[in-house]
């Protein structure tokens, strides 16, 4: 039985195939000082790739580990830490880098 490629749609628009082992490699990158004897990545990663739909977002899959970890932080504290790092990496890619900027852009922002 051949599986359906998955698709996710990243910050610039362009279109990639997502496998499960670079959710892995994504959060791996947010585990220092974490107890990887109780969090288990793998099952995470699982339970993420289950829940991605064709034309899902980047942003919306950082949400998606976000809250499947927190979900997991009745087994483990540290699953907590750990979606609390992946929401603010995720904020980090959204907002920009030069600071003058962003408060231009809040103080020119109009409330539709």
């Amino acid at each position: 039985m051949q599986t359906e490629k998955k698709f996710v749609i990243k910050r610039d628009g362009t279109k990639a195939e997502i496998k499960q082992i670079r959710i892995k490699e994504r959060l791996q990158g947010l585990c220092d000082g974490l107890n990887m004897d109780y969090v288990n990545l793998d099952v995470v990663t699982g339970k993420v790739f289950k829940g991605i739909y064709a034309g899902i977002k980047t942003s919306e899959l950082d949400t998606l580990s976000a809250e499947t970890c927190a979900y997991m932080t009745m087994v483990h504290p540290d699953y907590s830490k750990l979606a609390s790092r992946i929401e603010v990496s995720n904020l980090h890619k959204e907002t920009q880098d030069d600071y003058l900027k962003v408060v231009e852009s809040l103080d020119t922002m109009v409330d539709k």
